[in-house]
This record gives structure tokens, C-alpha cells and sequence, in this order.
């Protein structure tokens, strides 16, 4: 299998990428972070945090690697950073023993700039004992008035029972001293509806969302919860929660899946130069051996409440940049549409074959790609589909949707019996968008 490298999708030049880590605005431009395994293609336990920035969100450009393992560290797991009130940047992430993953410790480094370089410091949070936690990891950190909060992802089991995924509360008046608050947000992994959530919440992320027409405080915005199912080393989707946050404690007033497909997992939040709630996935699936590249970034997305829900969207400078070029992939940004009119299909076609299609029928989405079918309820109106050489993102009311097609050349037409009436019209742009290398 090999795919075609994106235009615009975030991938390194050579090695294996998964999770993004704290994408944060500066003042000038933005940084990312993300899993990376220098010089393979397959996941290893000795990951690194690679490094890039962008002036817009589309345009990405690799920097040197900010952390690697070493110092005590087998591997450099997921966190988060933040900017210390003194100044300078802390760095928050899973130190792991590679011969034991799943209790990781919670390390920090510290940076005068973003760009780094990165000193290690002190372990400073470590797993609590008597909850019977299994996994711990992925630490995300945020201020709450005058403290500061941390969320780790956990698994908590009770003498063989099937237990529970739980983020685990820590609160410090300085970044350097933490304490124990006790379980912040669990729920049994035998609980389905509405949604499963697993056996270890991967990457949990407390944000405050607000309203799609923008309005913030406490009539427009409300507490959510971002996690990544994981259960017996199988990585499933994404859930989310809108609730109230009381102290350390976040309490889910409705759950909902946010992704579909097997493509999306381990998203960061982040909020951009407008201080919109924004989000950015992994995108499995994507590998060129000849290469010595795996793993991609979605695009950013804005992260919008709507009637209580949260909807993923094209973030308005991915929106505005519609058609690139780099070797051959192409993309494309195919404009909201009405889904109703997608009742007879309409299909993406590429080397003279068709490599997907979607139809609506009976308030069923339906995104059909090669011998693999993806559905989910949604409404009709406000379908978002952003092509990118391999990498398709379908958004909608109803949840959104990650596809990583193999084997792709160039993708060179729509068509349909509903193709014109939907509105489905690449539009070109002017220049090549580089993607990370």
C-alpha cells in the first residue's frame, strides 16, 4: 500500500506522525507539536516531539525536534504546553519506561521560546494508588482563575471488573507543585449509550466552547470534554461531552460522537489568533514505505456549539484556500452544500475510477470509499467536504468523518446526477500550499 503525499495535510518528511500536541498562536504565527518516530513507518514505543510552524494554518514549515527520548525517558509521549506567567514556556508530556507503557509519569521542560531549545526538568506527577488505575497518560494542562489544572488520561479497574475511563484531576498554584483532586470525569466501559467510550480515555481535553454565532460567557459558552477511545490496544474514535465544570470536576450533561471512520483519532484543542475553540486530528492510514512516511494531520477545524452540540467545521482559513498541487496530489474544497440533493450520489473520481462517493438519503449520510462504507444520522444543510490528494474530510452537523485513500494518483473529477445542484465545484488557487518537508 502507498498513498500520494498531501498539499496541505501536515505530514514530516520522512518518519511516522500521530498525535498533535498543543497547537498555540504566539502573536506571530503558530506552533505545533506532534508524535513522531524519526526514520520508520511503523509506531514505536521511542517517540519523539517533532516541531512545526505556520504563519496560516495551511503552510507548514518542520523545525528540528523539540524533545527525544533519553534523560530518563524511553519515550516522549503526548502532552501539552502552556506560557509560564514569568515568562517562557513549560512543556508537560508522558514520560514512558519502554518496558512499561502504560503507567506513564507526567515530566515537564521548559523553553524561553516556543521555538525551544527544550530543557528537561522534574517528574511532577505520577499515578495515583488505590484507584486501581492500569494506563496513565497524555496530560493536558490549562489555567482555571488563580490555578492551574491538569487532565491525564486514565484507566481505572476494580479487582477484574470490566472499570472505567476516567480523566484524573491535578490542580498547582505555580506549575511546579502539583496535587491529587481525585477522579475529574469517568465512565464505565460497559456504558454504550449514547456512546461508547472505551476502557482509557486517550488525550482528555477540557475547553469552554462557545456559540457558532460567537457570543462567550456564561449564557453563550459551555464546559466540554474531548477524549480518544482506546480499549485492549485497539484505537476506536472520538467522544465529546458538554457539561459543567465545578472545581477539578467536569460533569457531562450529554455525550455525542464526534468521529466516524477509521481515520480520525487523538485530536488537540487549541483556540486561534480570534480565540475560536479549534481542533486537529491524526489522520491514520497514510503511508508511502518509498518514502519512509506515515501519518498525517488533519487540516484545522473550528469547534462550534450548535443546539447543544458540538459540530466540527473547516476552519474559515482552510475554507478560503480551495486547490493545490505538490507532485500528484491535488485537492479540493467542495463548498457547503445541501445534502438533500445527494439522494442519487455524487462521486469523486481519480486515475478513471471512482475512489468515493456520497449520498443522503432518509437523514443517512453515507461515505462510500473503495469497498468501505462510513454512515452516520445527520441533518441535511451545511455538508463540508475538503479533498487533499489522499486525505478526505467530510464534516457535518451529524459528526465528521476522516478517510486515507491508498494507491491514489490524481484525483480528476465530480460527478453525478446531483453534482451541479449540490454545488460540489472545485475552485482553483493560485499557488502550491507545501505541506511539512
Amino acid at each position: 500500500m502507498s498513498s500520494a503525499r498531501p498539499g496541505i495535510h501536515l505530514t514530516a518528511d520522512r518518519g511516522w506522525v500521530n498525535d498533535p500536541l498543543s497547537p498555540t498562536w504566539d502573536g506571530e504565527r503558530y506552533h505545533l507539536w506532534f508524535q513522531y518516530v524519526p526514520d520508520r513507518t511503523t509506531w514505536a514505543p521511542t517517540c519523539h516531539w517533532g516541531h512545526a510552524v505556520s504563519d496560516d494554518l495551511l503552510h507548514w514549515e518542520e523545525r528540528e525536534v523539540a524533545l527525544a527520548p533519553g534523560d530518563g525517558d524511553g519515550g516522549v509521549w503526548s502532552g501539552s504546553v502552556v506560557a509560564r506567567p514569568a515568562g517562557g514556556h513549560r512543556a508537560f508530556y508522558t514520560s514512558v519506561d519502554v518496558d512499561d507503557q502504560p503507567l506513564g509519569r507526567v515530566r515537564v521542560a521548559d523553553a524561553d521560546t516556543l521555538d525551544g531549545p527544550w530543557g528537561k526538568g522534574a517528574v511532577v506527577v505520577t499515578a495515583p494508588e488505590g484507584l486501581g488505575v492500569t494506563s496513565f497518560r497524555d496530560p493536558f494542562v490549562f489555567a482555571d482563575g488563580d490555578r492551574w489544572r491538569m487532565y491525564v488520561g486514565a484507566a481505572l479497574s476494580d479487582a477484574g471488573e470490566p472499570g472505567s475511563a476516567a480523566a484524573l484531576a491535578f490542580s498547582s498554584p505555580d506549575l511546579d507543585t502539583w496535587t491529587f483532586d481525585g477522579v475529574a470525569a469517568s465512565r464505565p466501559t460497559t456504558e454504550t449509550e449514547p456512546v461508547w467510550t472505551g476502557a482509557l480515555w486517550e488525550c482528555p481535553q477540557r475547553q469552554r466552547a462557545g456559540r457558532a454565532d460567537g457570543a462567550v460567557g456564561s449564557d453563550g459558552a459551555v464546559e466540554v470534554l474531548v477524549t480518544s477511545v482506546w480499549d485492549r490496544d485497539v484505537l476506536h474514535h472520538v467522544a465529546a461531552a458538554t457539561g459543567v465544570a465545578d472545581g477539578p470536576r467536569f460533569e457531562a450533561a450529554a455525550w455525542q460522537r464526534l468521529t466516524h471512520g477509521d481515520s480520525y483519532y487523538a485530536p488537540a484543542t487549541f483556540h486561534d489568533a480570534d480565540g475560536a475553540l479549534c481542533i486537529v486530528f491524526w489522520m491514520r492510514g497514510l503511508l508511502d514505505e518509498q518514502a519512509c512516511r506515515a501519518g498525517a494531520l488533519s487540516v484545522p477545524h473550528r469547534l462550534d456549539l450548535v443546539d447543544g452540540r458540538l459540530v466540527v467545521r473547516l476552519h474559515p482559513a482552510v475554507a478560503a484556500a480551495t486547490s493545490t498541487e505538490r507532485g500528484d496530489a491535488n485537492a479540493l474544497v467542495l463548498d457547503p452544500v445541501d445534502a438533500s440533493a445527494l439522494a442519487d450520489g455524487v462521486s469523486l473520481g481519480a486515475d478513471g475510477r471512482v475512489r468515493l462517493t456520497l449520498s443522503h438519503r432518509d437523514g443517512i449520510l453515507t461515505v462510500q470509499h473503495d469497498d468501505t462504507a462510513v454512515t452516520l444520522a445527520t441533518p441535511a444543510e451545511g455538508v463540508q467536504v475538503f479533498v487533499d490528494g489522499p486525505c478526505v474530510e467530510v464534516l457535518t452537523p451529524g459528526g465528521a468523518v476522516g478517510v486515507v485513500l491508498d494507491d491514489l494518483g490524481r484525483w480528476d473529477e465530480v460527478t453525478g446526477p446531483s453534482a451541479v445542484g449540490a454545488g460540489w465545484v472545485g475552485r482553483p488557487v493560485s499557488e502550491a500550499a507545501p505541506s511539512v518537508g
